[in-house]
């Protein structure tokens, strides 16, 4: 069940801006090899407002910056695989909601947690996008194994940016959502519970 009991409408609508930020910072950190914000934003969207939103907006930003991209374009098999690669970071999201919720105690543990969530999330996700198309080449697979040792200098600059990032960033980015859903009359609950997810007041 999602964080937040959302009309369709207002999903559509969140994935949308997720979406747009998301690639908005792609772009902008184009110089950048394998350091980016992506995956900070769809972390950050499936933890909030659930699983279907996180892999929306994973999904959906592959699409466009893999197909419109300054460095080439990703097609075919090779796109589905980063599309679905990326979607790991939305189901991390949901499971950072169910371990920790939205308690405001206990704020270092959580960064140190959602930052390991993020390492794993890069390593995986590395993992899946070098050994998977090398292996549809038809190579056998101890030998896509060993395609992962000239790319371990860009494994490890994804891996320790999106630990910091999720570490850094993603909690700035959950706490502007709050102070702008404040306002609105709807909170989040402090931690997950059973059979609701999530809380709301109106004023």
């Amino acid at each position: 069940m999602d964080p937040l009991r959302l009309k369709n409408t207002q999903k559509i609508a969140i994935v949308s801006v997720f979406t747009a930020l998301a690639i908005s910072t792609d772009y902008a950190m184009l110089p950048l090899a394998n350091i980016k914000l992506m995956d900070t934003i769809v972390f950050v969207s499936g933890l909030l407002f659930g699983l279907n939103v996180g892999v929306s907006v994973g999904a959906l930003t592959w699409l466009v910056y893999g197909t419109v991209n300054p460095l080439g374009s990703d097609g075919g098999a090779l796109l589905l695989i980063l599309v679905v690669s990326e979607t790991v970071y939305a189901f991390l999201g949901s499971l950072a909601h169910k371990t920790f919720g939205f308690k405001e105690v206990g704020v270092p543990a959580r960064s140190l947690f959602w930052g390991c969530l993020g390492l794993i999330g890069a390593f995986i996700y590395d993992l899946a996008t070098i050994i998977t198309p090398t292996m549809l080449t038809g190579v056998p697979f101890g030998v896509a194994v060993a395609s992962l040792v000239p790319a371990v200098p860009f494994m490890l600059a994804h891996e320790i940016s999106d630990f910091v990032f999720f570490a850094a960033v993603g909690p700035i980015i959950v706490s502007t959502i709050f102070k702008v859903m404040r306002p609105m009359g709807i909170t989040m609950s402090p931690l997950p519970l059973k059979g609701k997810d999530v809380s709301r007041s109106s004023k």
